[in-house]
């Protein structure tokens, strides 16, 4: 009398394993590029929230980045290559976040990610 088969073979078990430990593997190195991008953008909108800053022009505006960046040891963007601020009318700034990060993953494989966001700033005064 055969018997069948019950669970996975060790193949079986050898592709899942392989397949979760590549996953987390880009999840470890995605992670990062996400919550840098995600603090920069904070920084770009607390202005909008924060009644204590006082910013009256665009270098005031180009400041409270480049402080706000330091203070959460953004490192790998280049805010003058990454972020430019205009002046859009009276006491309202417009803030282009655009740039893109590659990390290597493998050999010759690079995970590539792109961001390009406009965000309207209006201080509270």
């Amino acid at each position: 009398m055969r018997q069948s088969q019950k669970g996975m073979s060790f193949f079986g078990w050898l592709a899942v394993i392989t397949l979760i430990v590549f996953g987390l593997v880009i999840v470890m190195k995605l992670a990062p590029i996400y919550m840098d991008h995600f603090s920069l953008r904070k920084i770009v909108t607390s202005v909008n929230e924060d009644p204590t800053l006082t910013i009256n022009s665009l270098r005031d505006m180009n400041r409270h980045i480049e402080r706000g960046m330091q203070i959460n040891s953004i490192r790998d963007i280049n805010a003058s290559e990454a972020i430019e601020v205009t002046a859009s009318g009276t006491d309202t700034y417009t803030v282009v976040i655009k740039y893109e990060v590659r990390s290597p993953l493998l050999n010759t494989v690079d995970l590539l990610v792109h961001f390009d966001e406009t965000h309207i700033v209006r201080p509270i005064k």
